[in-house]
């Protein structure tokens, strides 16, 4: 299938719209807009969950497609990662996908032929089978943009909309991982980052994948719902859980884990890692009573996970809080990444 690239109409009918996800308020609107056949859907589009979710021969069969848009090093490893790990975040493990790689004008053979073996690579490593997509030279972009969508089934999910009034929220590994990775190849990162900590801020790319953490999870039968930490970081993505569950939170901004090398990232461009991209790390909720049965099995395995907030009734809002119960904030709705005013005010990535 061929795919063309449109000037959006709405940006000729007023403001140009900020980059990253549109603002809830439109997407809302353009959620609603469509239409067809619903007999087998089971989990419609809607705010703040990644996944679609069908009924197809006794079994769900769960969907989910992401672009990567910020960043050309390890495309294809990106691409696979962040469209895998919405699937897994249902619970059911994706077992193939489908890609659209759009190249620009002047790219060799070379060039394809290392993103799609990437692609293949980084599939298989996860034990998934590519199934086919569509690849073509466009003159109507600037550097590569992949789309993959992943597929998986089994016999029973969860959704980021599942989550259930004073359900714990659980976080594995630290906030802003693929931020970290993307934003360590910044010359004004690379300049003022010893190499040690330059070395290890670029390594992060290998914890983009939350597909064991939500597997050994979910096997407990105790998880009320689950999120990847992808665009707006951990704020971002906790916002959306809670639109998606009709529920406000409380998050400890302090109990977040912060790994070293994010932290002096984002020192030194003036970002918050609490709202930097985060994919690698997975939300979950839970009832209180089964956090330590998850934390335990989850350590065991190897992955750091921790207790970071709980959800409240929707009319407590959304709060932003420290371990000393100071700088209560109330978060809003709207959440703009940290990465894309940044790769704006630099410029090219290295």
């Amino acid at each position: 299938m061929k795919v063309s690239i449109a000037m959006p109409a709405i940006v000729s009918n007023g403001a140009a719209l900020p980059e990253g996800k549109l603002p809830v308020e439109i997407l809302e609107t353009l959620l609603h807009s469509f239409s067809g056949s619903r007999k087998n859907l089971i989990v419609p589009p809607s705010i703040g969950v990644d996944v679609g979710v069908t009924n197809t021969r006794g079994k769900y069969l769960v969907t989910s497609s992401d672009p990567i848009t910020g960043t050309a090093k390890r495309i294809g490893w990106h691409a696979v990662n962040v469209s895998a790990n919405d699937v897994a975040t249902s619970g059911i493990m994706p077992d193939c996908l489908s890609v659209v790689s759009l190249f620009p004008s002047g790219t060799s053979k070379y060039q394809i032929s290392s993103i799609i073996r990437e692609i293949n690579s980084t599939a298989r490593s996860l034990g998934i089978t590519v199934t086919g997509g569509h690849t073509e030279i466009t003159a109507r972009i600037e550097r590569p943009i992949i789309v993959v969508t992943c597929f998986g089934s089994g016999d029973k999910f969860v959704t980021a909309s599942m989550a259930k009034k004073d359900d714990v929220i659980l976080m594995t590994k630290t906030a802003g991982i693929e931020g970290t990775s993307i934003l360590s190849r910044l010359d004004k990162v690379r300049d003022a980052l010893p190499a040690s900590a330059l070395k290890k801020a670029q390594n992060v790319i290998q914890k983009l994948s939350i597909l064991p953490e939500a597997r050994l999870a979910f096997s407990t039968g105790k998880v009320h719902a689950m999120h990847d930490t992808t665009e707006g970081g951990t704020i971002g993505c906790l916002v959306e859980m809670s639109l998606a569950s009709n529920l406000g939170f409380e998050l400890v901004s302090d109990s977040v884990q912060i790994y070293d090398a994010t932290r002096k990232i984002c020192k030194l461009l003036s970002i918050d890692p609490l709202k930097l991209i985060g994919s690698g790390s997975l939300l979950i909720a839970c009832a209180e009573k089964d956090q330590s049965q998850i934390i335990r099995l989850l350590k065991r395995n190897g992955i750091k996970c921790t207790k970071i907030g709980r959800f409240l009734p929707k009319k407590a809002g959304r709060i932003l809080t420290r371990k000393d119960g100071t700088s209560t904030k109330v978060v809003d709705v709207s959440i703009q990444d940290e990465l894309w005013p940044i790769l704006s005010q630099y410029g090219n990535l290295s």
